[in-house]
C-alpha cells in the first residue's frame, strides 16, 4: 500500500509541474545592480577568517545557514548556478568534459547572463569560468550575454590560476607572470572596480560575476599574507580521521586506503594556506563595497557571496578534497545584501545553487525559463511566506543510469581534468545519487552500496544506519530518489515540497 501511495504522489507532482514564473514582486527599485562573488572550494569554516566579508554582507544582509550544492564539484556547480538546473538536466555531472559539453549542448545561449543582457544590463565575468574553457570553442571565444569578459584559459599542463596564467580579455589573450602584481585575486579586483566605475559613469544597470580562484589548491596567498596565521590549527570535528570506517561503503573506505596518510599536520598546513588565500578575497569584498558606496550604487545593488562547493580536510579519514555527499562538501556559505533585505536576517530554509538564477530573475522582474528547476529565494530575503523545500537531490558522476541499464560507458576522448582532488571520480562505483532531507541524508552509490545518516542525532555522519532501515522505508526512499533523478522544472519543486517519508 505504501508503494502505491508514493507512486500516486509522484504522479500528482508531475501533473502539477506546469509553467514556472517568478513572483515578480517588484518590491525594490527598478533595474537594481547584481554582483556575485564566487569563491572556489570554500567551506563554511573559512568565513570566520573573513571578518570584512562577514560584516559587510552577512551582518548587513541575509545569511543562509542551509545552502547546498547538489553536485559538489566546480563545473557542475557553476553550470547549475548559471542555468538554475540540477546537473542531470544540464548534463554536466563531472568536471570533464565540463565547458566542452556545456558549449556543445548550446546551454550558454539561454543562461543567466543572456537573460540579463536581454533586460538591458551590462554584464561582466572576471576570473574562473568553467573547467576546460575554451576547449572546442576557440581560444578567443566569448560566451553569449557577456559585455565585458576576462576569463582564465584552461591548459593541459596548468597547475593553478594564482600566477603564470592566461586570460581571454574581451577576445585578446593576455599572459600573466609571477610578479606580485600578477596575483590573480588582485587582478580580478582591479578589473571589477574599474567595471563598477565605468557603469556608474554611463548610468547603466550591471551584472558583475567576480569568480576568484581562492581558496582552491594549492591555496597560494598574496605575498602580503604569506606570514599570517602561522600558529593556526584546523578545527577538527569528531569525524576527523574517523577511527572506525566499518559502516562506510567500500567506495568511501577506498579513499582512505591510497597509501598517503592525511594526518593532523597535513590538515593544519592545508588549512593555514586556505585561510591565508582568502585574505585577498576579503580585501576585494571590502573594496568592492566601498567603491559601490562612493559611486552611489550600493543602495541599489544586490551582492551575493557564495562558493561553488565545499571541501573536506580529513573527515572520515578522507584526504583533502571535495565531491562526496557529506556535509563538508555539499553545504557552503551564502550571504546576500541589498535593498529590502533586513540586516542580520537569518534564513534556515533549505536553499541551493539552482535557486540563484531564478532569484536574480525575480529581483530584476523578469520571468525565468520553464526549464529552471530552482525557486526564487526573494521570499526568504524579505520575510514573506515560502513553499518550503523538504528535500534536495544530490548527484555526482556520469555512467550512473547508463550502467544500471547495461549501456556502455560514456567516452570523452582526450579531455582531462587538471584538478586532482575530485576523489570519487577516480573510484570504480563511486558515482552517487541521494536525497538530502531536512533531518537526514540517504545515498545510493553506483557500486550498489547505500548510506543513511540521521542528521539530528548524528550531525557528523559517524554512524551509517542504512542496514537498520526496514524494507518498506528503503523502498520508499528509492522510489522518491528515482523521481528526483528524473525531475525537471516544476516537477522538481513540487517533489521537493511534498517530500515526506516516515523513517522506520
Amino acid at each position: 500500500m505504501k508503494k502505491k501511495i508514493v507512486i500516486a504522489l509522484i504522479a500528482l507532482v508531475i501533473l502539477a509541474g506546469g509553467i514556472f514564473t517568478v513572483t515578480n514582486t517588484r518590491l525594490f527599485k527598478a533595474s537594481p545592480n547584481i554582483v556575485i562573488i564566487l569563491t572556489d572550494d570554500m567551506d563554511n569554516g573559512l568565513l570566520h577568517y573573513m571578518e570584512q566579508t562577514s560584516q559587510l554582507i552577512g551582518t548587513q544582509g541575509a545569511t543562509f545557514s542551509n545552502y547546498f550544492i547538489p553536485t559538489p564539484l566546480c563545473c557542475p556547480s557553476r553550470t547549475s548556478t548559471l542555468r538554475g538546473q540540477y546537473s542531470h538536466n544540464t548534463d554536466i555531472l563531472e568536471n570533464t568534459p565540463g565547458f566542452a559539453r556545456f558549449f556543445k549542448l548550446g546551454e550558454e545561449e539561454n543562461a543567466l547572463p543572456v537573460w540579463l543582457s536581454n533586460a538591458g544590463y551590462k554584464t561582466a565575468l572576471f576570473g574562473k569560468y568553467l573547467n576546460n574553457y575554451p576547449v572546442n570553442a576557440g581560444k578567443n571565444y566569448i560566451p553569449p550575454g557577456w559585455t565585458d569578459w576576462a576569463a582564465f584559459l584552461s591548459t593541459k599542463d596548468e597547475s593553478d590560476f594564482y600566477y603564470n596564467y592566461t586570460i581571454n580579455e574581451n577576445g585578446t589573450l593576455v599572459n600573466y607572470g609571477n610578479a606580485p602584481a600578477d596575483y590573480s585575486t588582485d587582478v580580478i579586483r582591479a578589473r571589477s572596480l574599474a567595471f563598477i566605475n565605468q557603469r556608474a559613469e554611463d548610468h547603466t544597470p550591471f551584472f558583475l560575476f567576480v569568480s576568484v580562484y581562492a581558496p582552491h589548491g594549492p591555496a597560494t596567498p598574496a605575498p602580503r599574507h604569506l606570514n599570517l596565521y602561522n600558529d593556526l590549527t584546523y578545527p577538527q570535528g569528531p569525524s576527523f580521521n574517523e577511527a572506525d570506517l566499518s559502516d562506510k561503503p567500500q567506495v568511501i573506505r577506498s579513499l582512505s586506503e591510497t597509501g598517503d596518510e592525511f594526518d593532523e599536520g597535513d590538515a593544519n598546513n592545508t588549512f593555514r594556506s586556505r585561510v591565508r588565500s582568502v585574505q585577498a578575497v576579503d580585501e576585494l569584498v571590502a573594496d568592492l563595497v566601498t567603491t559601490l558606496e562612493q559611486n552611489g550604487q550600493l543602495k541599489n545593488t544586490y551582492i551575493f557571496f557564495m562558493s561553488d562547493n565545499g571541501f573536506h580536510l580529513g573527515e572520515h579519514k578522507i584526504p583533502s578534497g571535495k565531491g562526496t555527499p557529506y556535509e563538508e562538501d555539499i553545504r557552503v556559505p551564502l550571504m546576500v545584501r541589498g535593498p529590502g533585505i533586513e540586516p542580520g536576517r537569518q534564513v534556515t530554509q533549505m536553499s541551493a545553487n539552482i535557486d540563484i538564477a531564478p532569484t536574480i530573475a525575480d529581483i530584476i522582474g523578469i520571468h525565468a525559463p520553464n526549464f529552471v528547476d530552482g525557486r526564487s529565494l526573494v521570499p526568504c530575503l524579505t520575510g514573506q511566506a515560502l513553499n518550503e523545500r523538504q528535500a534536495l537531490l544530490v548527484e555526482f558522476g556520469y555512467r550512473f543510469e547508463n550502467s544500471m541499464s547495461g549501456a556502455q560507458n560514456i567516452s570523452f576522448g582526450d579531455l582531462k581534468d587538471p584538478e586532482t582532488d575530485n576523489l570519487l571520480a577516480d573510484v570504480n562505483g563511486g558515482n552517487f545519487r541521494g536525497i538530502r532531507a531536512q533531518d537526514f541524508v540517504y545515498v545510493e552509490y553506483q557500486s550498489g552500496e547505500i548510506e543513511f545518516y540521521d542528521l539530528k542525532a548524528d550531525p557528523y555522519q559517524m554512524k551509517n544506519l542504512a542496514g537498520t532501515l526496514n524494507q518498506e522505508t528503503l523502498e520508499a526512499l528509492h522510489i522518491n530518489l528515482e523521481a528526483l533523478m528524473a525531475c525537471s522544472g516544476g516537477e522538481c519543486r513540487a517533489l521537493e515540497e511534498n517530500f515526506n517519508i516516515e523513517i522506520k
